[in-house]
Parts: C-alpha cells; sequence; structure tokens
C-alpha cells in the first residue's frame, strides 16, 4: 500500500514538471514589435518561433569553433566552421550530409581557418572567403580546387593593403563579388576568367555635422596638420546578396545619412529608396535612433529580405518595397536568444541564425499569423486585391497596428468601388498615394451630385471677388491712400504695398508709419500658418508626422530668417550708404511677406480638396506666393536704400555673403564651446580621479 501511495505521490509532483517542460518547448524568449508611420515601436503578434537549437556535437561533427557563414543550396545547409577549418553540409533538418575538410591544390594543402565567407554558386560552385590567407578559394562541390583568386595586381590598390577578403558572392554572369577589409571604394570585382573587374559600388560619405565641422577646422589648418588628420571616407559594406534579375542587395554599419539596405542595379547605383530598415525610435539617453547593426542579409524564395542585426541580436523581416512584417530574435541564452549573430539563410520558410559565440544554428519556422500576412501580400502583389482582403481582416483580429493590412484592405475596397470607405484605411495606412487616388473618385461622385449647387457658389464667389476687388481698388488707391485715417493707413499699410511696392514702402518711410505691434503680428500669423501647414496639409500632399514638429524651427523659419536677413541688411547697406533705417529694412520685409503668408494659406485650404495629379497647382501657388514677396522686397529695398537696380542686386548678395558669415561664425563659436566645455570635463575628472 505504501509504495502505490509513494507511486500516486510522485505521479501527482511530475505532473506540474511535464507541464512545464510542453510549455517550455513553445516558450519564445522575446517580444515582437513593428513600427508605426510615427516611427513608434507598436506590439505584434510573434512572427517566428525558435524551433530548435543546433549544436556541432548535435549534428555529429563535434563542437564548431567559431562559426562564420551559412548557404543554402540545392537544399542542403552549408555551414562555415572557421576555426576548425572545414565545411559542415546538412539537410534543413540539420541532418549530416557530409563535411568537405582540408582542400588540395596543386600539391599544397589548403587550409581555411579564419576564414569569414561562404558562397555556393548557382552551379555548385564553391567560393570561400579566406581571410587570414588573403585569398579566395574557388572549389568544385565535391572540393576540388578550381583555382585561387588572389590580390589583383593594380595600381587602385594600395600596395600595403592586407588582402583580407570578407565576404564573396557570384552572379550569373560569372563576375565575383568580394568586400575586402579597409577598402572603402565598394566591392573588388573578378571577371569569369579572374581578371582584374574594377570595383563596385560605393557608399557615400556620411555628410553628419561633425563632417561638416571638421571640414570648417580643416580651412585653418596647415598643410601638415591636413595631412595628419582624419579624412572622411565612406562606409563600407558589411555584406551583400543576391537578388533576383542579378541585382545585389548590400548592408552597411551605419548611424547616420547613409541607407543601411541598398538595391544595386548592373551600373552600382542603388535603386531602393524610400525605406528605412532597422529599429527606427528614438532613444532618449544616447540623443540618436536606437542601434541596429547589420551583419547580413537574405532574400527568400518570395523575395522577403530578412536582416541581421548583430547589436540586438534581432531579424527584422520585409516585404521587397520594404515595409516591415516581423521582428524576431534578441540577446540572450534562451533558444530562439543569440550572444553574437553572425550570419542567416532561408529554406522552405524557415530561417536559420548562426551564433559564432555560441557556436550554433537556431532555425525559426513561421507562425500562423506571419503565415496569413505572406499570404495576403503574396494576393496583393499578384493584383488580387479582393481575394487577400480576408485575410488582411485576418490579420488585423490579431494585430490592430498593421499598416500593411490597412492599405491592402483600401486597396480591396478601391478595386470594390468603395472608395468613401477605403479613405479611413489608407489614413490608418499612412497611405498618400492610395488615398489621393480614392479622394480623386470620392470628389467625382460630389462633383456629380451636387454639379448645380457648386456652379451657384462659385459664381458666387466670382461676383463677391469682383465687388471686393473694387471696393479695394477704390480704397488704396493713390488719390484715396491716404484720405483714410492715420490708424487705417497705418494697418491698410501692408495690402497697399501689395500692390504699389515703390509707392508704399516710399510713403511710410517718409511719413514713419511703420507699425512694429502690426509688423510682429504678421510674423505671428506666419508662425502659425507654417504650424497648420505642419497638420493641416491635406493627407494627399502631407508627409509630415506629428511627433516630428518642432515648434523652435518654426520660430526660427518664422522669426530668425528674418531677423538675421535685416540685421545683415543693415550693416551691409550702412556700408555701401544705404539710406533706410533698421526699422524701415524691418517693416519692407515683413510687410512684404504677406503674398507669401496668404499663398500659404491657400495651399492648405486648396490641398484638402486636391489630389496628387494636381500637385502642380500647388506647387504654382507656392511659388507665386514667393516670387511676389521676393519683388515686393526687391521693390521695397530700392525704395527705401534709395538704390538702382544693379546696386540693389549688389546689396541682396552682400546680404547673403554676411548671412553665411554669420552663420559661420554661429558654428565656430558652438565648435569652440563644445572643445571649451570637454576640456573642462576633462579637468574635472583629472581632479575627481587626484582626490
Amino acid at each position: 500500500m505504501k509504495k502505490i501511495l509513494c507511486t500516486l505521490l510522485c505521479l501527482i509532483l511530475t505532473l506540474p514538471l511535464t507541464a512545464m517542460c510542453v510549455s517550455a518547448k513553445n516558450f519564445v524568449p522575446y517580444l515582437a514589435y513593428e513600427y508605426n508611420a510615427e516611427e513608434e515601436s507598436v506590439p505584434a503578434p510573434v512572427g517566428y518561433e525558435p524551433e530548435g537549437l543546433y549544436l556541432g556535437t548535435e549534428i555529429g561533427v563535434g563542437a564548431f569553433s567559431n562559426p562564420t557563414d551559412l548557404c543554402f543550396y540545392n537544399g542542403e545547409l552549408y555551414i562555415l566552421d572557421s576555426g576548425n577549418s572545414r565545411i559542415v553540409v546538412t539537410d534543413p533538418d540539420l541532418n549530416l550530409v557530409r563535411v568537405i575538410g582540408d582542400l588540395e591544390y596543386n600539391g599544397e594543402t589548403l587550409q581555411y581557418a579564419g576564414a569569414l565567407g561562404l558562397y555556393v554558386c548557382h552551379d555548385g560552385t564553391i567560393l570561400i572567403a579566406d581571410t587570414e590567407n588573403f585569398r579566395i578559394i574557388e572549389c568544385t562541390n565535391d572540393g576540388t580546387v578550381v583555382r585561387l583568386l588572389e590580390k589583383p595586381d593594380t595600381t587602385m590598390l594600395s600596395e600595403s593593403l592586407s588582402f583580407r577578403v570578407k565576404k564573396v558572392i557570384r552572379d550569373y554572369n560569372g563576375i565575383t563579388y568580394a568586400l575586402v577589409d579597409g577598402v572603402n571604394d565598394g566591392a573588388i570585382t573578378y571577371m569569369p576568367d579572374g581578371s582584374f573587374g574594377g570595383f563596385f559600388a560605393s557608399n557615400e560619405v556620411e555628410q553628419t555635422a561633425q563632417a561638416i565641422l571638421n571640414y570648417i577646422w580643416r580651412q585653418f589648418m596647415t598643410e601638415e596638420q591636413i595631412r595628419n588628420s582624419v579624412t572622411a571616407s565612406p562606409a563600407s559594406f558589411t555584406n551583400f546578396d543576391l537578388a533576383p534579375e542579378g541585382f545585389v542587395y548590400t548592408v552597411t554599419q551605419s548611424t547616420e545619412n547613409v541607407s543601411g539596405v541598398r538595391l544595386l542595379n548592373f551600373k552600382g547605383s542603388n535603386i531602393e529608396q524610400g525605406a528605412d530598415y532597422g529599429d527606427l525610435e528614438w532613444d532618449r539617453k544616447v540623443r540618436d535612433t536606437v542601434s541596429t547593426t547589420f551583419v547580413d542579409i537574405d532574400m527568400d524564395e518570395e523575395e522577403y529580405l530578412f536582416l541581421l542585426d548583430s547589436a540586438r541580436g534581432r531579424v527584422f523581416v520585409y516585404t521587397k518595397d520594404g515595409s516591415l512584417i516581423s521582428v524576431f530574435g534578441g540577446k540572450g541564452d534562451a533558444v530562439g536568444t543569440f550572444t553574437s549573430t553572425q550570419a542567416i539563410e532561408t529554406y522552405g520558410g524557415k530561417a536559420y541564425v548562426l551564433d559564432n559565440i555560441q557556436g550554433s544554428v537556431t532555425t525559426f519556422a513561421p507562425t500562423d499569423y506571419i503565415n496569413t500576412v505572406r499570404t495576403a501580400y503574396n494576393l496583393h502583389e499578384e493584383g488580387d486585391y479582393l481575394g487577400a482582403q480576408q485575410y488582411w481582416e485576418e490579420v488585423l483580429t490579431v494585430n490592430s497596428n498593421s499598416t500593411v493590412a490597412y492599405y491592402g484592405i483600401g486597396m480591396a475596397l478601391y478595386e470594390a468601388g468603395e472608395n468613401a470607405e477605403a479613405l479611413p484605411y489608407f489614413r490608418l495606412a499612412y497611405s498618400n498615394k492610395g488615398y489621393s487616388d480614392a479622394f480623386s473618385e470620392v470628389r467625382k461622385d460630389f462633383v456629380k451630385t451636387y454639379f448645380v449647387w457648386l456652379l451657384l457658389g462659385a459664381a458666387a464667389v466670382i461676383t463677391g471677388v469682383i465687388v471686393l476687388s473694387k471696393v479695394l481698388k477704390r480704397k488704396f488707391s493713390r488719390a484715396n491712400a491716404y484720405e483714410t485715417s492715420a490708424l487705417e493707413r497705418k494697418y491698410s499699410a501692408p495690402l497697399f504695398t501689395v500692390f504699389h511696392p515703390i509707392d508704399g514702402f516710399e510713403n511710410l518711410k517718409l511719413r514713419k508709419g511703420w507699425s512694429i505691434p502690426l509688423a510682429f503680428g504678421m510674423l505671428t500669423v506666419l508662425f502659425l500658418t507654417l504650424t497648420a501647414s505642419w497638420f493641416w496639409t491635406g493627407f494627399s500632399f502631407n508627409t509630415n508626422r506629428a511627433s516630428d514638429y518642432n515648434v523652435f524651427i518654426t520660430l526660427l523659419q518664422a522669426y530668425g530668417i528674418v531677423f538675421v536677413w535685416v540685421i545683415a541688411n543693415w550693416a551691409v547697406c550702412t556700408l555701401i550708404e544705404g539710406k533706410g533705417r533698421l526699422i524701415d529694412i524691418f517693416g519692407t520685409t515683413v510687410y512684404s511677406l504677406l503674398p507669401f503668408i496668404v499663398a500659404l494659406i491657400l495651399r492648405i485650404v486648396v490641398s484638402n480638396v486636391m489630389t496628387q495629379d494636381e500637385s502642380a497647382f500647388l506647387y504654382f501657388i507656392q511659388v507665386f506666393g514667393i516670387i511676389w514677396s521676393v519683388v515686393l522686397i526687391f521693390t521695397g529695398f530700392m525704395s527705401i536704400h534709395e538704390f538702382s537696380f544693379s546696386k540693389t542686386i549688389l546689396s541682396f548678395l552682400l546680404t547673403l555673403m554676411g548671412i553665411a558669415i554669420m552663420i559661420f561664425l554661429a558654428i565656430l563659436f558652438v565648435g569652440l564651446m563644445q572643445q571649451v566645455i570637454s576640456f573642462i570635463e576633462s579637468i574635472w575628472s583629472e581632479l575627481v580621479m587626484m582626490m
């Protein structure tokens, strides 16, 4: 009886442990998220779950030693076990197929310990980036070495350059591309016969604020200081992968203006424009975006992009048009997290991630959620918007933050002719183009329904404009302009100068009719109009994000530019015998902005009833307002300074030079203050350490 009771007790006690083991198998040790159009991270369902972690011992080849790359070919996974100088070949389930060890070439044994790159070509040829031996090994699929590609004999490469090849690929034309450590001019290419083919593409030099400041400092350096200074160079590619049609995808470790992902055509030009990759959220602690360091890229069979981030151990999955659909992985010790991510490959819908420190390959399987997303997107890409709608609706039931789902449903409703219903979906998807197309149809239906009333309204508006223009013409004619009261003259002067700039500005100067409160009021209206333009421009044209609005920049646009212009012009015209006083220059500048302000207001209103196909009209309104204001400033300055036409042009050029000098001095001052602060901080640190 005791044995029976003990057995039952043990079974009861082990039941929770059994349940824990089952749940641990399905445990996902990371949180999934996406980014909305405000570049804020929002929760999302898990797209890929960890399926298994495979060490070399589990595969049956002993422990891996610093594995550095992966590659799939013909349904087999090739693992570059760099530290052991071998290539381990498995099936997709990580069952051992064979091992390619040391290679033979011309009677010499070739080892490739320390190699960083592996690529298997479409014909089965294996390319090994033998980093520490400064060469590329080309061999057949059974390990027979065909040839060695070494440092090209060309003056385009420095003699002191160590030919440390990091990554290598070959396109369908037989051209080999190699990324070499220390080469910033792009990938080194080899022609099919092994000859040097030049450089392929390169990144642009990052135009950061520090780079601009360094350029300014270099203008004051001696030649010796310039030789000893660090010259800005383009960021080199980190990795690459072949895309369909022979294009090349590249990834770059960059934190500034250079795109982290580029799609290069045969000429090396980037045709991947507009998409943002990696973590986009702003980190207030470091005053920068969250760090993303791409180390590998892979495009699967359905042309989805998988980007591997080593900074946080995450994998970002994108559609081919750059829409983020999933993020998985992370740093840690649990299955599905990593210590040091090195490479990624995809096959049969699964993702394979290599960790060189753990010496492991982790497999990830797609969830039902991501399969639904991919099914919907594939139908969408085929043009079957209505067929994709039900799948997009399924996506929204579990992920209300999915912008791609909102866009997909919007396109389905637009295709079905339900344009008014499609508008809110395009708004939620932040699709300006989709919204514009649907709004065009809604507007067309509205005009058909209310054509007569719209015609009568237009006639009434035209009549009102004609009557108002006649009243204003009598009110502000040259004969009557100064028969009104002084108060009326003061506050109606800007409108009069719009149509009669020479007479208006001259009379304002002679009669001292400037109104400082009115001028500041106009600048305030300009500030409010710029703010309204940011938020209330029609959705078809508005690409601004509310979170990006900066009131200080808007204040600088409305007030700062005017003040800098006025001070610079006053200083210049004082030297070239201009007659205008500071208040004359300020008043003329502000009053001349009236057409620009009116054009901005008109643009905001009109943008809400127009579509992208009519954007030229909005552009015309804005340009017309700018030109009118510039003409007023020019004629006004001719009048108040009593300059000739040519001398006014000269004063404008000198004013612009003065503004450039003021900006230069401001940047110089900021740079000096930074160095002073840095010096004080270093002294303080030394004192603290001494204490």
